[in-house]
């Protein structure tokens, strides 16, 4: 099947892997809680080794407290900025060929090379959006559809032979 990927589909995307990926999702519950974590141990390992009186261990809770209220404010700022760089693209479009299989699943311009190809079992998430899927794949690749007749079919058919349920996400989200 032939799809046609615009600027609009490529800005949903990078869109989707800044709010919706698990790897971002993930990244900031580690930036977010994992450093004021890091700050507190740090603070009773120094007193611990130099056997000060407890100064490092208050002083590292406070950094630890400080890291929380701000830096999601801070992260929230930053998300803002590389979604409105997402939202920045030159238009284009491409056609693209998108196959699937029982074994693969192939997204590519022309002919599908080895990087373009994906095995079938590695598929492990389908989102949509209004206007577009998202097919996500273990090593964290993910590939965009637009929403036709056509792509709907083949994806539900996908989601049938991989036995998963199509997410509903919200790229509009408030941030």
């Amino acid at each position: 099947m032939q799809v046609i990927i615009t600027e609009r589909d490529v800005s949903a995307l990078n869109k989707f892997m800044l709010l919706h990926s698990k790897k971002a999702k993930k990244q900031k519950i580690v930036s977010t809680y994992a450093i004021a974590f890091e700050f507190l141990i740090f603070g009773i390992i120094i007193d611990g080794l130099f056997k000060t009186a407890p100064i490092a261990s208050i002083a590292s809770l406070i950094m630890g407290a400080l890291w929380l209220v701000f830096f999601p404010k801070f992260y929230r700022k930053m998300l803002r900025k590389h979604i409105a760089n997402a939202e920045n693209i030159e238009p284009s479009s491409v056609l693209m060929n998108f196959l699937w299989s029982e074994a693969e699943i192939s997204f590519s311009n022309g002919e599908a090379s080895a990087s373009e190809k994906f095995a079938t079992s590695d598929l492990n998430r389908i989102a949509r959006t209004s206007e577009n899927y998202f097919l996500g794949f273990e090593r964290g690749f993910h590939i965009v559809l637009p929403c036709t007749e056509d792509t709907a079919r083949e994806v539900e058919n996908l989601a049938k032979f991989r036995n998963l349920a199509i997410e509903n996400v919200d790229l509009n989200q408030k941030i």
